[in-house]
This record gives C-alpha cells, structure tokens and sequence, in this order.
C-alpha cells in the first residue's frame, strides 16, 4: 500500500559555545523543572480516564483505540509498520488491483427499472471511474429483475423485469464496464410456487415452512439439499453468463435462523454440525453450470460475529475448509459505529473516517477467513458521497 511522503523536519543546531552557570542557579533550576514535571504528569494521568471513556462510551470492558497511520521516518530505515491491509495480503486477497482503478460498482435494484435508468446508473459508475459493476438480477422476494427465458418460470409473475439479461449485460459493456450479477439464493418467498422440490416442508411433507408466524409475515427459504433447488439456480446462472455477465454471485446462501421448535417439523439434516456441506454442494453445482464464473456473498457481520472462532449466517459456508471458491465480501458501514467487539468485553476502536473504518473492517475479518479463498471486497455506497466511496476503496489498494 502506498504511503505519503514523510514530512520533513529541519532540526536547528545546537550552540557549540554556552556560557558556565553557577552550581547555585544549577540546583534550583533543577529543582524547579521537577516540580514542573510531576504537575504535567498528574494532570495527564488525570485527564486519560475520562477521554478515554469519553471514546468508549463509559465501559470498563477492554479497549484497544484506533490510531492514525504514522509517517515514515526522515531516514526512510522502514522503522516504522504501515497498518493497512498490505500487512494481511497472505491472508486476503483480491482479484483487481484496485490502486489501477476504483473497484466494483454495486447498482441498486432501481437501475433496472427501465433502459433509461440503467444507463444513468452505469453512466455514473463509469464517471467515478469504477470498471466493473454487480448488477442486482433478483430481489430478497425472489422476484426476477430481468426477463429470464428459464422454463420453470419464465411465464410466472416471478418475472417482473422487461429486459433481457444480454441487454443489461450488453449495456454495460458498451461503456467499458464489466457486469457481473447479484442473485440472492435461498432467501426465497415467492420461487417455491414455481419451482418444485425446491422449499423447505414439514417432515411428512404436508405443508411449506416459514420463518415465522404467517401472520407475522412469515416468509418461504429454499431448500439447499433439495435437487430443485440446484437446478434452478444453476439454469439462472447458466443463463446470464450466457447473456454476457462475467461472473454470477450468490448471496444469501445460507440457512435460516431456526429455532428449536423447527427441529420437530423439519428433517434433521438441517441442524447436522456438517450442514455447511450442502452450501458447498449447491455452490459447486451452479458454479458448474455457469462455466466456472460463480462466487459467493458474504456478509463481513457475519465474519465478525463469532470472533472467528464459528461462522453462522452468509459466513456459514467458510466452516467447509475444502471450500476454495470466490468470495465477495460485502460492507455497509452503517452497521458500524465507533467501536468493533473483537472478544468477549473486548472491543477496537473504529475511526469515524470512512476509508479507514473500512480498512481496520477487512483487516481484521481477513484474520478469521484464512487463506483457502480468494477475496474482493464490495462497499455499499449508501451513506457515503461519490468522494468518500472512491477513498474507501484506494485505501484498500493492492500495489
């Protein structure tokens, strides 16, 4: 990582000749600059309590502060330890280098809302001098934002978009960008309707299961062991690579957050130490079907969660250590305030900077993802400006 240029300090000499003083004046000045001294130390030592717990919140608990980066020194001797995320390379890495250009681009759902607003969408991406983009081609419901030709649902309501995927995918390449799609996998309400063998049911088969009460808004999840569901994301993925998209990633690839009672109603398959594997056995199927261009999405809260020492959620699927495929790590910094729990009453302090909230984010979830997967990290530019999104990803900057 690329680091300022040390500032400079010219340093004045020291007088070669000074006039001799007397013991006398010596003894008192001495003892003058000592009680000088213990009073500086006493107001420091009382003023650090309070700043620090005006940093923290007021916790006891123990805290390590965010510290700016230091510059290098005058002599250039190297001395001193950049804290970015060059020190993690062995640890994470990425597939662009992103010091040559911005990074990946993640539209909103909204940009496929019609020709005209998809151009504006890549229009500006391409501005802030991004190169590629994630173009959202399904929504959490399990709507499809484009016209797929799948034959399972291509004369569904599930289809909700009007364009074709090669016209998306074409107009992005028409401006020298490169598009890859988004689709969230077994978050899935609406496809259990149309897809057979797909949604979770009850034990003896009799009804779909939800997440929750109906009542309460329950919603549908698919099925990761169930072949139906393989099969339709695989024909998803084999059609927009197809069509001209570079790479297809999966998000929300995960199991639902089951409650104890689940465990009487639903096979118990899905609440096995080694459940994870069904993750990798689907991903592996649609990577395959869409030519070896499938990654997946992981939530970086889900990496932080557990401290690494389990992962849950979209992170789930790093439990399986042969699991060598691409991932995708995603960051909202709106999940974050001023402070990351690292331990049990453990915590480091986040700059309100956005770029190096973001960089002391990923330095620390490459410590728990290993090295067994290939990484690019994807910044959700909500809450940021055009100039702080750009920013957040040159500090992470591979050279």
């Amino acid at each position: 990582m690329k680091r300022n240029k040390s500032i400079k300090i010219k340093r004045s000499k020291s007088r070669l000749y000074k006039k001799r003083k007397s013991t006398a004046k010596v003894a008192i000045e001495t003892i003058v600059f000592v009680l000088i001294a213990g009073c500086l130390v006493f107001v420091g030592y009382s003023a650090a309590g309070p700043l620090i717990n005006l940093w923290t919140g007021g916790t006891d608990s123990e805290i390590t502060n965010w510290t700016p980066d230091e510059p290098d020194t005058e002599s250039g001797s190297g001395n001193n330890t950049d804290s970015g995320i060059s020190d993690t390379n062995e640890m994470i890495t990425t597939t662009e280098a992103v010091s040559e250009e911005t990074g990946t681009y993640l539209l909103s759902e909204s940009a496929l809302e019609s020709s005209s607003a998809l151009s504006s969408a890549l229009k500006a991406a391409k501005e802030l001098g991004f190169k590629q983009v994630l173009i959202p081609m399904k929504n959490n419901s399990g709507d499809l934002l484009y016209k797929s030709n799948v034959s399972t649902v291509k004369d569904t309501e599930l289809v909700i978009g009007t364009m074709p995927a090669a016209q998306i995918a074409a107009a992005a390449k028409n401006i020298g960008l490169v598009p890859k799609a988004i689709i969230p996998t077994l978050l899935d309400n609406n496809a259990p309707s149309y897809v057979e063998d797909a949604g979770y049911r009850f034990a003896d088969d009799s009804y779909f299961w939800l997440d929750a009460a109906a009542a309460n808004g329950g919603k549908r999840w698919l099925d990761p062991f169930l072949n139906g569901t393989k099969s339709y994301y695989s024909d998803l993925a084999r059609e927009l690579t197809r069509a001209g998209f570079e790479e297809v990633i999966m998000s929300q690839l995960r199991f639902p957050a089951f409650i104890p009672y689940d465990q009487s109603i639903l096979d118990g398959r899905n609440f096995t130490a080694d459940r994870y594997t069904a993750l990798t056995s689907l991903y592996n199927t649609v990577d395959t079907a869409s030519g070896k261009k499938s990654a997946v999405a992981i939530d970086i809260k889900d990496v932080l969660e557990n401290y690494g020492q389990s992962f849950a959620a979209t992170a789930e699927i790093l439990t399986d250590k042969t699991f060598t495929g691409m991932i995708y790590l995603i960051i909202n910094l709106n999940d974050y305030d001023n402070r990351l729990e690292i331990g049990e009453n453990r915590f480091i302090g986040l700059s309100p900077d956005p770029a190096q909230k973001t960089e002391t984010l990923v330095e620390k979830a490459s410590e728990y993802i290993g090295t067994n997967v290939t990484v690019t990290v994807i910044i959700n530019p909500e809450g940021l400006t055009d100039e702080q999104l750009t920013e957040c990803y040159n500090k992470l900057a591979v050279e």
